[in-house]
């Protein structure tokens, strides 16, 4: 337990770090988010603009982390190791970090799908946002989620200066955390707090009948899904994405525990208990596969915990802009 809590304290420390450096979790300088949209020609900016936070785009990076994480938990009982993880962190760790994220390229590529099909959702039912590129910010959500509440009001304060400065008004969130955050967290810390926020999933549901072309023979004809913690019991949304599901012609599944009721992935737990994540995350499977082996989800979370077990359990974990990809080019 002892070593465990000194895990979690290094690996807060260098999340805060990162953060007071760059603006990213991962420590990055050179943008990584930005490539999904290659030849869209999305307009630079705008009043609304999508905000992916970078959640999609960081999976196979985040991967990486977790798995150097796990290698050093031995060690950080060497007097001095912690200071010596810092230092490697700011010196080699985005070197590092990508190299070993190379071999994610299918990850890497199915995050770009996500986005493109949601971008081409949003185009079918006659919203067009703008991105802003490398200057797109992180929410800050890892920050609040581990409990470094203190640490989150600059960078939240950031994050809102560069938004107006670029005169947006209002954003098209893709994930349930960076929604949760900026929906529900920002206006705490900012006063007068402007800014709209709306999930696309509470978009596309207002206007599915727009959405039915998608549906090709390239897809599972039915699904059973699992909902993220966060879209439900903090956000609400719970039905729109089964409207939406309903719209595209596709059968969607209940498990067990669905809903607001719905079973955790087990995500919150993944830096300093790796094992206990894949556990959760591999009951989780056990109850959706057993109604189908293709599971839907709308959550990156969600989507990088569950998919470990592929392989294993013959399933395959599909996110809902998979399916607007699969079935029409963004436009």
């Amino acid at each position: 337990m002892k070593r465990s809590k000194k895990l979690v304290s290094q690996a807060l420390a260098i999340l805060k770090d990162n953060l007071d450096r760059t603006g990213d979790p991962i420590g990055f300088k050179t943008p990584y988010w930005t490539e999904w949209a290659n030849g869209l020609s999305l307009p630079r900016g705008g009043e609304n603009v999508l905000l992916t936070a970078r959640m999609y785009q960081m999976l196979p990076y985040i991967m990486q982390v977790t798995h150097l994480v796990g290698f050093a938990k031995p060690l950080l009982a060497l007097r001095g190791f912690d200071e010596v993880v810092t230092q490697g962190n700011r010196m080699a760790g985005e070197t590092v970090i990508r190299f070993k994220a190379r071999g994610l390229k299918e990850l890497k590529q199915k995050g770009g799908r996500i986005l493109r099909g949601v971008v081409s959702a949003l185009n079918k039912v006659g919203v067009h946002p703008g991105y802003l590129y490398e200057a797109e910010p992180y929410s800050g959500v890892l920050l609040y989620d581990l409990g470094l509440e203190e640490a989150i009001a600059p960078h939240i304060q950031r994050v809102y200066e560069l938004l107006k400065k670029r005169g947006v008004d209002s954003v098209i969130t893709v994930d349930p955390h960076t929604t949760y955050m900026m929906r529900e967290i920002y206006p705490k810390y900012i006063t007068n707090y402007d800014i709209k926020v709306k999930h696309y999933l509470e978009i596309l549901s207002e206007q599915g009948e727009n959405l039915a072309e998608f549906r090709t023979g390239e897809t599972p004809e039915a699904f059973v899904i699992h909902d993220p913690c966060v879209m439900t019991r903090d956000l609400g949304i719970v039905e729109q994405v089964r409207k939406v599901g309903g719209a595209l012609g596709i059968k969607i599944l209940e498990p067990e525990n669905t809903k607001v009721d719905t079973a955790c992935c087990g995500g919150p737990v993944e830096y300093a208990f790796a094992h206990l994540t894949h556990q959760i995350s591999g009951i989780r499977v056990g109850e959706l596969a057993r109604l189908n082996p293709n599971i839907l989800v709308t959550c990156p979370i969600c989507l990088i915990n569950l998919r470990r077990h592929e392989e294993a359990m013959g399933i395959k974990v599909w996110d809902m802009g998979e399916i607007f990809f699969e079935g029409k080019s963004c436009t």
